[in-house]
């Protein structure tokens, strides 16, 4: 598992964004699986045509206790890189993960700030969730 810190979500950023700049022709395009449809929508829109992103869990799927399937780990070791949302957002992901020998992971929420419940919200709009309050480091 790769941990990202800023300087390294950089680098990660700069080279998709190269890649990107390569004609897709030239080369076959560069394989990434993400745990769910944001985080490929993300992947895809820095990543262009030089990349072929797709998600393991479909539009609406209920992320946190999704079953994978023997499909979706065959799809996921074909891959060259795969990225997760971390903060315990995708459950299965770490049980899935064990059978993906060899395939770099990317924690796209390493390094963010966290939330908190408390009891008075946080001060300014949107408010996530009532009685929870931003952590910052």
């Amino acid at each position: 598992m790769l941990h990202l810190t800023p300087l390294k979500s950089l680098l990660l950023a700069s080279a998709l964004a190269l890649l990107a700049a390569t004609p897709a022709s030239a080369q076959e395009k560069f394989r990434v699986i993400t745990t769910f449809t944001v985080i490929a929508d993300m992947a895809q829109n820095v990543a262009g045509d030089a990349a072929d992103v797709s998600s393991i869990t479909k539009p609406g799927a209920e992320i946190h206790d999704y079953q994978p399937t023997p499909g979706d780990i065959k799809r996921a070791q074909g891959a060259q890189l795969i990225l997760s949302n971390g903060l315990n957002l995708e459950r299965w992901f770490a049980r899935f993960y064990q059978h993906l020998k060899g395939v770099p992971e990317v924690v796209v929420s390493e390094g963010s700030s966290r939330w908190a419940s408390a009891r008075a919200p946080i001060a300014g709009s949107p408010i996530p969730m009532p009685g929870c309050r931003q952590i910052t480091p």
